[in-house]
């Protein structure tokens, strides 16, 4: 049963007074109401200004009103099947003191920015706290901004019940054709869409019928690393460019800590830690917030070695002019390393400002990303390399997504096991042959 509660949490004038909605064990949820008191005009006891209060009589029937208007959303709610959270509960407060708010919020760029607004009190998967990171909140916002100059191209405004099959492909080929985006970045972009539309179902708007079938898409695209005899290759050229010689620094430490490009030209030395006898470069990543141990690989101590224990500059005080230098310089340097065979991948067109699929020298498609991805290719499927380990540094969370990431199939672990216990009979001489050949009865089978 829903209990409703009106409270207020701090003392003095102009105190905020909250609408706090029970529904049960581990259910409480609480939002402003928009309504403000001075502290000492408030009864605790009765939830509602004091008897003394000169303006009693009008804040008590206000929240009067608001009680009665929150408890019947409550019944239609739980009749609906529709999930009731602090999202809900703040959108039906505003809906309650604002009555145009609701025909405005049935336009999907109008509901689109007030779900961003609420994102503070999204629960966080991730994180297990309430909120969500500022990158999330701007690839929402990038969505929100795609959706307005749809509809400034369209001439039209589009409601959250028309976001429906027909809309899909309206909104696909404006981003194709007019935005000149890739396929990937079109296919995440729809999934941002349909979040937005499930939240607003789950608030009560209408949605349309076919918004099930309203789906994202994800191609898969070639995957290019730097193999190791590649490495050794750029790491033994002479550049005389500094610019190039630091991008190389970066690029060997990349390769060996699996980090992304927004951790990895963060790295200095006061992420090293001493632990077990054993240096480690020691990290909270930056998208995942998890922490990260890795031992410093001989390579990187090298690098580091040749700079007096310290790890190379970075290009600018700007991350973000950091990064896009860095992977001009990548590009530049494979080059003069030679880094030329021909490989499948997706090349930039700056003429069409999209992503051409196509057969092109290696060096014209390394990005800083390359560094992550050849790191757990390079050492994936290796008996030196448990997977368990590979995805601790690089912080997959399922083998599946670690596999897609690199694009490999499973290993058979039968035949990896059978392999090490080859190498270890033959090490210790103990190798026992079978005295006859083993007979196959059959093909393996999980049923």
């Amino acid at each position: 049963m829903a209990t409703i509660k009106f409270i207020i949490q701090s003392k003095g004038e102009n105190t905020q007074i909250y609408l706090r909605l029970s529904l049960g064990r581990n259910k409480l949820y609480k939002r402003k109401t928009s309504l403000s008191i001075h502290s000492d005009n408030w009864s605790t006891i009765k939830g509602r200004p004091a008897d003394n209060f000169k303006d009693v009589e009008n804040i008590s029937n206000t929240l009067n009103e608001l009680n009665t208007f929150i408890s019947k959303e409550v019944n239609n709610a739980n009749t609906k099947g529709v999930e009731i959270n602090g999202v809900w509960l703040q959108s039906k407060i505003d809906i309650h003191f604002n009555k145009s708010e609701i025909a405005e919020l049935d336009y999907i760029t109008e509901y689109g920015n007030y779900f961003i607004k609420n994102l503070k009190y999204k629960a966080n998967d991730k994180t297990k706290k309430m909120g969500v990171s500022i990158g999330t909140q701007k690839k929402y916002q990038t969505i929100v901004n795609k959706l307005t100059a749809f509809d400034k191209h369209t001439k039209s405004r589009t409601k959250i019940i028309d976001v429906n099959l027909m809309f899909r492909i309206k909104f696909i080929d404006y981003l194709s054709e007019i935005d000149k985006l890739g396929d990937n970045t079109i296919g995440r972009y729809l999934k941002f869409v349909k979040s937005i539309c499930l939240d607003a179902e789950k608030n009560g708007f209408k949605v349309s019928e076919q918004l099930k079938n309203f789906t994202g898409f994800t191609i898969e695209a070639p995957k290019v690393i730097l193999n190791l005899n590649e490495i050794e290759q750029i790491k033994n050229t002479k550049f005389v460019n500094e610019a190039h010689q630091i991008a190389r620094d970066w690029l060997i430490i990349g390769c060996f800590t699996g980090q992304r490009v927004s951790d990895l030209l963060r790295m200095n030395v006061s992420f090293i830690q001493h632990i077990q006898d054993f240096d480690f470069i020691v990290l909270t990543q930056q998208k995942t917030n998890k922490l990260v141990q890795i031992p410093i690989h001989f390579e990187v101590l090298e690098v580091l070695n040749k700079r007096d224990g310290q790890f190379p500059p970075i290009f600018s005080n700007n991350i973000d002019s950091s990064k896009a230098l860095f992977n001009r310089h990548l590009k530049a340097l494979t080059k003069l390393a030679g880094i030329d065979t021909l490989v499948n991948g997706n090349k930039f067109d700056e003429v069409k400002k999209r992503y051409i699929g196509g057969i092109y020298p290696k060096h014209e498609l390394v990005s800083s990303h390359i560094c992550r991805r050849s790191f757990a290719s390079n050492h994936y499927a290796s008996e030196l390399y448990p997977t368990p380990i590979l995805m601790n540094i690089t912080a997959h969370k399922t083998e599946k997504m670690f596999l897609t990431y690199i694009g490999k199939e499973p290993i058979d672990y039968g035949i990896q096991l059978a392999k090490i216990w080859q190498k270890i009979g033959k090490k210790n001489k103990k190798a026992i042959k079978p005295k006859a050949d083993l007979k196959v009865v059959g093909k393996a089978s999980n049923e």
